[in-house]
């Protein structure tokens, strides 16, 4: 008990820290970065700029990553993203299956979708997809479609845990597994490790949020933007 505690703990302070990050409701339209009062001038959150060194972008993939596409890609697609995020199941349902298609499935690019949950919810299906994950890439990245499609069945929902559990059943989870799934502390801590490195050392200032080819994305998430950063990359390599 005391265990479960301590990680608790850990998780509300991680999950709820630092005021640059919306919740997860539905919205219309991205939502901007938060501003903050210094000096009498309103600043907007620095923005990750240019090729970045720190090697949790340099050196990927890392082994905990779940990496789609060929091996031998040079340009690699790194995507931070919360499960009930509006945004980021947009990107997913809309226009993922294109990007997959043009630069996945051809060969020209790898992809990885790294875990930032934003709130409760979030975490416990970010620990259910890494958690089945551990199974293969295939389960990973299935599941974690399977949760975007139907985003507005359980992430929104009071009694959001037990809508999870009975995707997770349709999906062929046990109840058994499910339930160890989202109380391991040890998938709990990993989760929770990778959204604070990449709070504290990438800055990321909202979701879905983009490295493509090494480089922070900062430009208008649609297909047309994203498709035209990407060529860039292939271009250069």
């Amino acid at each position: 008990m005391k265990k479960l505690f301590i990680s608790s703990v850990f998780a509300m302070s991680v999950l709820f820290s630092g005021a640059a990050f919306s919740a997860d409701t539905p919205a219309a339209a991205p939502a901007a970065p938060t501003t903050s009062i210094a000096d009498g001038i309103n600043k907007k959150p620095a923005l990750p700029q240019g090729v970045i060194a720190n090697p949790i972008i340099s050196d990927a993939p890392l082994p905990t990553d779940h990496v789609l596409g060929n091996k031998d890609a040079k340009v690699i697609m790194i995507e931070y993203a919360s499960l009930s995020c509006p945004h980021c199941a947009h990107f997913y349902t809309a226009m993922m299956p294109d990007i997959h298609k043009k630069y996945i499935d051809s060969g020209k690019i790898r992809y990885i979708l790294r875990q930032y949950p934003l709130n409760e919810p979030a975490l416990r299906g970010a620990m259910l997809v890494t958690c089945l994950g551990e199974e293969s890439t295939e389960k990973y990245y299935l599941f974690n479609k399977v949760l975007f499609d139907a985003q507005g069945k359980w992430a929104f929902d009071g009694n959001w845990q037990a809508a999870l559990e009975t995707i997770a059943a349709v999906g062929g989870v046990s109840k058994e597994k499910f339930n160890s799934c989202i109380t391991d502390t040890a998938v709990e801590t990993k989760v929770l490790k990778s959204k604070m490195e990449a709070t504290n050392d990438l800055k990321i200032p909202h979701t879905p949020y983009f490295f493509i080819g090494g480089e922070a994305y900062n430009g208008e998430i649609t297909l047309d933007g994203i498709s035209k950063f990407i060529d860039s990359k292939l271009e250069k390599k």
